[in-house]
This record gives structure tokens, C-alpha cells and sequence, in this order.
């Protein structure tokens, strides 16, 4: 009890329960050799309960009449009890021990039992000759004076009868089980209380418990009297908080990739509204229009990734939305730029006046077919998984979020966030991005192949090589960040969505606003199949 005050486990963020046979006072001698003091301890105890499982007289009707021979009233029995232990008070007991009356009725009850093993031997001749069997030197009948302890005989005849004993005593009715062990009518609820006129600590009797476990109040007693501050919470309640994505991270990627959609649609008018210039025909309008497309899902990615979901049914819908809208937007967007690429490289890398020209159709089926084994994994890793879809959502401890206790009562609250995850997680996301890893080595390849062409309009090359190093770097920091912060949902919300908006932004600049200002500065595309110099050619520094 001093230890628990020392930690501040106080009512009403926590109850003890004390033994009932402690005797009074039990708290204060020799208190201090513990670190605390006397009303410390109190402080503790206040509120405790108790519970007697046997109940003794002072707990009892006073006006019962007992069956004994004595035919005693419960209260005569305290007096006179109470007169017995101020007459000894050289023995130091100064009140009614909470045990004599069971002690009282508990001889009682063997004197019964004794006096009806005494009858039955007196009556029953052959029961008299099995006991006399344990004695030696037998000179008549069996006497009571000769029983010992391993006269099982009688043992047994003892402990029959002590079961069919049943009186009322002074503690309350009085029998036993076929073990001998006293059935328990009803159980008496005590509680520690400061007394308002003495201020000490006092036990007070609050309810009782019948046999079938239903708990009344006594008279005056309600819960309001027993548990002033609250009533103390079970130990196994705990308030539980799903957390969602910060609201005003949410509202700021939110906003970028409303914004990303918006400079999406806005390229892809201007792509469709100069589709027949010089300069736009030559890079493949058409083709373009993927790109621009798989830039509006990668942006929507974004906003599915940080959309609020505090339930296991939405999680897991926006978990495979996530990797849908991911994994169709690369392949359009990227994808369309490595063929487009491997375009420049083909034609400047096969000097031969015989090659197959690569018209925009063939182009746009090897980016279907880039969406093709999108597709093929999504679906596949779907019936592997079974009801659970591609990805289902995990909750999990939120990291990012301390637990607290909360109110008076200190109840605690976890908060949890839901992660994406599956049966086969890792394996399925190491497939799926490796895949998109190994196309940006491609990209990288190819990047470097055609570093040196200096047509003019071809000048997409310049401009998608470096597209190619930025989302490099952005691909491998986001695929890191899908396994070293999936439990941080706040930090992995922001590296992964500011991560897709740099490489979509970067993608759709580099594609489209570098035509904006070449056709702005030649619109009639005069210089369209003019070498350029170096310095025209790459992209502006930072």
C-alpha cells in the first residue's frame, strides 16, 4: 500500500481490494519504516473494499434468536462477548474478534456432529463392531473415549453427520458440503470510509451478495455514496482512437494534387489545341495525350493516399485503389516516355534507309502492353489474396501519437492508424516495384544513348533524360518509404505523395512546358529541324 502511493495509484484510477480477517488498524503500526506516513496510507485505503465471505455476528440482525442450546440472541451474543474480552485485557483484546462467532458456532457444529456420531454408535451395533475393529483389548461395546485418528470408522460417521448439520448460529445459518466445508449464504461488501465526526478510517458495511451473485446496496447506500469521484472503470476498458492522415497535411496534398490535375488538363487543351503545329505533330500529340492522362491518375494517387479512413472497409478500398491508380498512372505516363525514347534511339542509333518507321499505333500497343502486365499482376496477386483483394488494411499502434490517460479516472486511449497490408505484402510489392525499377534502368539507358542528339525538334530527348534521372531518385525514395515508415502514417503520407507530385510534376514540365516556350518563341516551327547548340538544348539550371 505504501509502494502504491508512492506511484499514485490512487481511487479513482484505481481500487484495491484488502483482505477481510486484517485486524483493525492494520495500517499504522510501524508505517514508517516503509517511507510513508499514517495518512498516506488512508489516503490509499480510502474507498477499499472488502469482502467477508463469511459472515460474523456484528454484520448480522441483532433480534435473530439462534438454534443453539444456549437459544441466544445475535445481539445477547455480542454483549456478553464484548463483556468476556474487556474482563482479559492483560491478554491485550480490546473488541469482538470478527472470527469468534465463527469459532463460537464452529464448535457448535462439531459438538452436534459429535453427539449425533455418539447416537448412531449407541444404536446401530454393527456400526459399534467395525469401530471396535481399531481398538485393541476390546472389553465391550465401542466408547467414544476410544476414538482415534485412525479409526476411519468413525471419521466417516463424523464428517456424515457434520454434513447434515444445519442450525442458525450466531454468525448467520450454519452447513456444509459433502467436504466439509461451510456453505457460504451470503457475502458482506465493506468498505474503507473517513468517519465525518472523528476523521478516522472505518470499515462500513455498503452491500450484500446473495448466493446468486445479486449485489444489493444497504439502506442509506447507493453509488453515488459509495463512489463520490466515479465509479472505477474495469482494468480492461480501454478508450481506442482510429487516427486518419492530419487534417492539414490532407488538406495541403489535397490541394497540390487538385492543383496537378488542373496543370494536367491544362497541357493536355494545349496539347490538343496545337496538335497540328510542326513542333507538337513531331512529338507525337497523340502519345501525349497518354502521358497527360497518367499524370491526372498519379495525382489522384495522391489524394486516395492521404483521404481520411478510420475503418477497415475504407483502408482497404484506398489501399487498392492506391496501387491501381499507381501502378496504371507509371505505366502511362513513364511508359509512354520510354518508348518515345526508344523512338529517338532507334532512328539515331540504326542509320539505315531501309528501317521500319515507327508510326505512333505500334508506340501506344507497347504502352498497353506495359498496362497489360500491370493488369495481369494486380489480378492475379487479387485471386491469390481471395476476399481480401489486393491489399487489405492493418491496424496497427499509431508511432507518431503518444497514449494518454484521460479524465480523473485515468482511462486510457491508444490511438491506432490503418496500414496497407496482406498475406504476401512484401513479395508482392517487390515484384510489382521492381517491375517499374527495372523500366526506369531501361530509361536510364536510353537516356544516355541519345544524350547527344541535337535536333532541334527533337529536343524531347534532352528534357526526358533528365525526367528520367528525377524519377529515378523519386522512385527509389518511395518505394523506400513504403517499407521503413508504413507504421508512421503522417511521414509516410508526405514522403510518398511529395515524392509522386515532384515526379509527375517534374514529367509534365519537362514534356509539355518546354513546348509551351519553344512554340512561343518560334510558332511557325521555321526552326523545328534545325540543329541547336548545347547551351539551347539543355534543360535551364537550377
Amino acid at each position: 500500500m505504501c509502494e502504491a502511493y508512492k506511484n499514485n495509484l490512487l481511487y479513482p484510477r484505481y481500487l484495491f481490494f484488502t483482505i477481510s480477517w486484517y485486524s483493525e488498524g492494520w495500517w499504522r503500526d510501524g508505517v514508517e519504516q516503509y517511507g510513508c506516513t499514517q495518512e498516506q496510507m488512508e489516503q490509499v485505503l480510502e474507498h477499499t473494499l472488502t469482502i467477508v465471505f463469511l459472515p460474523s455476528a456484528r454484520y448480522l440482525d441483532p433480534s435473530l434468536t439462534t438454534d443453539t442450546k444456549t437459544n441466544l440472541t445475535i445481539g445477547e451474543y455480542l454483549r456478553r462477548e464484548s463483556e468476556e474480552y474487556v474482563n482479559r485485557a492483560p491478554l491485550n483484546i480490546s473488541k469482538v474478534d470478527d472470527l469468534s462467532s465463527d469459532c463460537y458456532d464452529g464448535m457448535y457444529a462439531f459438538t452436534y456432529a459429535l453427539n449425533s456420531t455418539i447416537n448412531d454408535l449407541n444404536t446401530n451395533m454393527t456400526l459399534n463392531d467395525m469401530a471396535n475393529n481399531y481398538v485393541d483389548n476390546v472389553t465391550g461395546p465401542f466408547r467414544i473415549e476410544s476414538f482415534s485418528y485412525e479409526n476411519s470408522v468413525v471419521m466417516e460417521t463424523m464428517f456424515k453427520n457434520l454434513e447434515r448439520t444445519n442450525f442458525r448460529g450466531v454468525s448467520g445459518d450454519v452447513h456444509f458440503d459433502s467436504n466439509g466445508i461451510r456453505a457460504v449464504t451470503q457475502f458482506i461488501v465493506l468498505q474503507y470510509r473517513k468517519n465525518q465526526s472523528t476523521g478516522d478510517l472505518e470499515s462500513v458495511v455498503v452491500g450484500r451478495i446473495s448466493p446468486d451473485l445479486t449485489f444489493t446496496f444497504e439502506p442509506g447506500e447507493t453509488e453515488d455514496t459509495v463512489w463520490p469521484r466515479g465509479v472505477p472503470y474495469d482494468g480492461v476498458t480501454v478508450n481506442e482512437e482510429v487516427l486518419a492522415v492530419h487534417v492539414a497535411l490532407t488538406v495541403v496534398l489535397t490541394f497540390l494534387s487538385c492543383a496537378g490535375i488542373i496543370f494536367s488538363i491544362v497541357c493536355l487543351l494545349f496539347n490538343f489545341y496545337f496538335r497540328n503545329t510542326k513542333l507538337i505533330r513531331l512529338t507525337s500529340p497523340n502519345l501525349n495525350y497518354l502521358i497527360g492522362s497518367g499524370a491526372i491518375l498519379l495525382y489522384l494517387a495522391i489524394t486516395v493516399t492521404v483521404w481520411p479512413a478510420t475503418t477497415a472497409t475504407a483502408a482497404g478500398v484506398l489501399c487498392n485503389l492506391q496501387v491501381w491508380l499507381t501502378g496504371f498512372g507509371y505505366s502511362l505516363c513513364y511508359g509512354t516516355i520510354l518508348v518515345k525514347m526508344w523512338r529517338v534511339y532507334y532512328i539515331f542509333n540504326n542509320p539505315n534507309s531501309q528501317k521500319k518507321k515507327l508510326h505512333d499505333w505500334m508506340l501506344t500497343l507497347m504502352v498497353l502492353c506495359f498496362l497489360v502486365i500491370d493488369l495481369a499482376m494486380l489480378v492475379v496477386y487479387s485471386a491469390v489474396q481471395g476476399s481480401r483483394g489486393v491489399l487489405g488494411a492493418e491496424r496497427v499502434d499509431d508511432d507518431e501519437t503518444s497514449n494518454i490517460e484521460e479524465g480523473h479516472q485515468g482511462i486510457p486511449r491508444d490511438f491506432y492508424v490503418y496500414v496497407c497490408s496482406s498475406l504476401a505484402r512484401d513479395i508482392f510489392l517487390g515484384i510489382f516495384y521492381g517491375y517499374k525499377a527495372l523500366l526506369q534502368v531501361c530509361g536510364l539507358f536510353l537516356a544516355f544513348a541519345t544524350r547527344k542528339v541535337k535536333v532541334k525538334g527533337l529536343d524531347d530527348s534532352k528534357w526526358i533524360a533528365a525526367t528520367i534521372y528525377i524519377t529515378s531518385i523519386v522512385l527509389a525514395i518511395t518505394i523506400l518509404s513504403l517499407y521503413t515508415l508504413g507504421g508512421l502514417q503522417n511521414r509516410f503520407s508526405g514522403v510518398f505523395t511529395v515524392g509522386l507530385f515532384i515526379g509527375t510534376t517534374f514529367i509534365m514540365a519537362f514534356v509539355f512546358v518546354s513546348k509551351m516556350h519553344t512554340l512561343l518563341r518560334d510558332p511557325d516551327g521555321k526552326r523545328v529541324f534545325s540543329k541547336s547548340s548545347p547551351s539551347e538544348n539543355q534543360p535551364p539550371s537550377s
